[in-house]
């Protein structure tokens, strides 16, 4: 049911953290790690955000950007120029919403969305 996908340690209720990594020889790095107020973004906004940290650290030119956005009607789409900007929403834990987007550069935000799931000692 859940990715199983770690977390940061620090996060807390009240928080959202962002997150850009790059893969670079066989590897993803980690570029970027950032905490904010939750109440400080909308579902859109946050969106908005991963979708330009994804743009910022690949170093896209403004044509690529544009292609990303395109939605392909009445002309054959880029392959994978689409998907690089697109969400993805999962749950790496229980009360956990991971929303992210990207390939070779990914951004990924985590907020808690069920504070009384959230980090639940099982024993």
């Amino acid at each position: 049911m859940y990715e199983n996908h770690k977390i940061c340690d620090t996060l807390t209720a009240s928080e959202i953290y962002f997150v850009v990594e790059q893969y670079s020889n066989g590897d993803f790095i980690r570029r970027f790690h950032e905490h904010v107020l939750k109440s400080c973004f909308s579902g859109d906004a946050r969106q908005n955000v991963l979708r330009a940290l994804v743009v910022r650290f690949s170093r896209m030119d403004a044509s690529a950007i544009v292609r990303c956005y395109m939605n392909g009607r009445g002309h054959k789409r880029i392959p994978n120029t689409r998907l690089e900007l697109g969400m993805i929403v999962s749950y790496p834990e229980a009360g956990v919403l991971r929303t992210y987007c990207g390939i070779n550069t990914k951004a990924w935000s985590d907020q808690v969305i069920l504070a009384s799931n959230f980090r639940q000692i099982v024993g």
